[in-house]
């Protein structure tokens, strides 16, 4: 009864997935190649999807849920680069198998996700033969460029309120929700300050109805 339990579930997501893939005008053949190679994997939030230094044999597709992709030192210090929701994959993965280097950022489920695991030595033949999947690569690289000159900015050139102002909006944009469920705590982490540096801006924030706080939990107004 359990394998018929899980076909049926990996037959819905199978659903899911063509949907979405038509979605983005992928070439019939390229659908079914994607389906027939690749295998779910569902992550709950907190668990680690990549580590640096890792080796990486398939490339993710998200199906739902976000990631976050972060750049860490030895120390423990970190800072977000960006997010990977629902359509996308993580530019990084692809730059790393193609490259056969390992890993240079880890990443994060910071919300629980279903990832469509796809062999990575199908890449550089699909980018070959499917025009559309390779406008998905670039686009998808494009739009993290994008993000990590974002994040470039508000680190050189913000003050840290401003950096923390931005970094809510980056995250109700990736989440499609003004409710964000972090506490002060992991906020500080990944803006690689001080909890109460966040704490004090927080309250600053919230007194310029800027945003509403209640515990592990603020709105943005």
């Amino acid at each position: 009864m359990p394998s018929k339990v899980n076909k049926k579930l990996l037959a819905t997501h199978q659903i899911r997935l063509k949907s979405l893939l038509k979605e983005k005008n992928f070439e019939a053949h390229l659908i079914e190649e994607i389906l027939v190679c690749g295998r779910l994997k569902k992550a709950e939030k907190g668990s680690y999807l990549l580590s640096a230094g890792m080796l990486i044999e398939y490339f993710p597709l998200m199906l739902s849920g976000r990631l976050r992709a972060y750049r860490s030192d030895h120390e423990g210090h970190e800072i977000t680069l960006f997010y990977t929701g629902s359509g996308e994959t993580c530019s990084f993965a692809i730059n790393s198998i193609i490259n056969q280097t390992p890993s240079g950022i880890g990443s994060i489920v910071e919300k629980s996700a279903e990832i469509w695991m796809i062999p990575g030595n199908k890449i550089d033949a699909w980018i070959a033969k499917y025009p559309k999947f390779r406008k998905f690569i670039f686009q998808n690289t494009n739009d993290k460029i994008e993000d990590l000159l974002s994040t470039f900015d508000s680190v050189s050139f913000m003050k840290m309120g401003d950096r923390l102002y931005k970094y809510l909006l980056d995250l109700k944009r990736a989440s499609g929700s003004s409710i964000i469920t972090k506490s002060h705590q992991q906020i500080a982490i990944e803006l690689n300050t001080s909890r109460v540096v966040i704490s004090r801006l927080m309250k600053h924030l919230s007194g310029t109805r800027q945003i509403r706080q209640q515990r592990n939990r603020l709105e943005l107004l």
